[in-house]
């Protein structure tokens, strides 16, 4: 069915040139939650922006769940937002359980709807202020209170993992649960999760476990400052932003040192970017192994195995989906560095995939996951 979503746009043409960016959901008056617009970032310029869309904007969406013809507004409070390893914005509005899909290029959007606690009730526990994209190809939500947890696809499927034990287990520590609340959530190359609550603490979440790891409160921050942004920049580091009277700061993970960056003069909910954390280890890793494997986004079915080295190999190649089945196996010789294509052949369906290599010594040299596109 379709409906009316009162959002549209400025839009960018350069929309997905710019998607090295950061993409944010803003308001425009510092210490009001009040939704305005989705607008990109300059990471070079943080002061440099350009808006996607706005609240008073309309697209096209489509939805089996809702009557033809009824009117979806996005509302005032948006603060979960990501966008998906195909480009599209992903976000959750603070009214009923739905998770809202948009082609900000096509001006076109769904509505998917997911079973859990009531949003509508008022109880600020069953929120979802965090959200980010995993390398799996999957987006994470996690509500205020840590006993919701969402699994997304960019399908539209939404499991409900329910609750992390740990990170409620741990907020009832604080003296207020609510130190929990708000804030955002990033991805690190390995698929760890890592949760700022708006109160400037930090979880780390295996979302393969659903297990939870606290890793402190973030030092360096002014004491008003409420964490309402997290996004993974550029040059690895983490960039934090805030809807109170501050403006960006970068953090050290490791160290959980924060310092300033940039003023801003808007209100910043939410921050979204497509880079993980800890890339730099994995490339490292992969360049120790001599392999790799490109592109990760294949649309023709051909992917190239990248030989860093002279030596000659045999490489035993296997792909596996994410139900950790078998799905393909072929044999790769490689005599010198250079690139060496494998053919699916259209033998997969699309999806998210991880391709293993294996030496003629047993050695696991490859081990990267891809996204089939249709």
């Amino acid at each position: 069915m379709k409906k009316a979503l009162f959002l549209t746009s400025v839009l960018m043409a350069g929309y997905f040139a710019a998607a090295q960016d950061i993409t944010a959901a803003t308001g425009l008056t510092k210490g009001k939650i009040e939704f305005n617009d989705f607008r990109i970032i300059n990471s070079n310029d943080l002061n440099s922006s350009s808006v996607l869309l706005t609240k008073n904007d309309k697209i096209n969406l489509e939805s089996k769940e809702t009557e033809i013809g009824k009117i979806c507004s996005c509302g005032k409070y948006i603060a979960a937002i990501t966008e998906s390893l195909k480009g599209d914005l992903f976000y959750i509005p603070m009214s009923g359980q739905k998770v809202m899909k948009i082609d900000v290029v096509s001006k076109t959007g769904t509505e998917y709807t997911f079973q859990g606690l009531d949003i509508n009730s008022g109880n600020q526990a069953n929120y979802y202020a965090r959200m980010t994209t995993a390398p799996d190809g999957y987006m994470y939500a996690l509500n205020n209170a840590g006993t919701e947890f969402l699994k997304i696809s960019d399908n539209g499927t939404i499991q409900n993992l329910g609750p992390i034990s740990q990170f409620v287990e741990k907020a009832k520590t604080f003296d207020q649960e609510t130190a929990v609340y708000g804030g955002d959530m990033i991805a690190d190359a390995f698929g760890n999760l890592y949760v700022f609550s708006a109160s400037q603490h930090v979880f780390k979440i295996n979302p393969n476990k659903l297990s939870a790891e606290y890793l402190g409160q973030i030092k360096g921050l002014p004491g008003n400052y409420t964490v309402n942004g997290a996004a993974v920049e550029r040059d690895g580091s983490i960039l934090l932003g805030t809807s109170s009277q501050n403006g960006f700061y970068t953090l050290n993970i490791d160290t959980m040192e924060a310092g300033f960056k940039a003023d801003y003069s808007l209100s910043v909910y939410d921050l979204s970017s497509p880079y993980f954390l800890r890339q730099n280890e994995m490339d490292q890793i992969s360049k120790d192994y001599g392999y790799s494997l490109y592109p990760t986004i294949v649309k023709n079915s051909e992917l190239n195995i990248v030989s860093k080295s002279d030596e000659s190999a045999v490489l035993n190649v296997s792909i596996w989906n994410l139900s950790e089945k078998r799905v393909y196996s072929n044999t790769v010789t490689v005599k010198s560095a250079g690139d060496y294509q494998l053919k699916l052949n259209g033998s997969l369906l699309p999806g998210i995939y991880v391709l293993k290599a294996v030496n003629q010594n047993g050695k696991e040299v490859i081990n990267t996951k891809f996204t089939l596109l249709r």
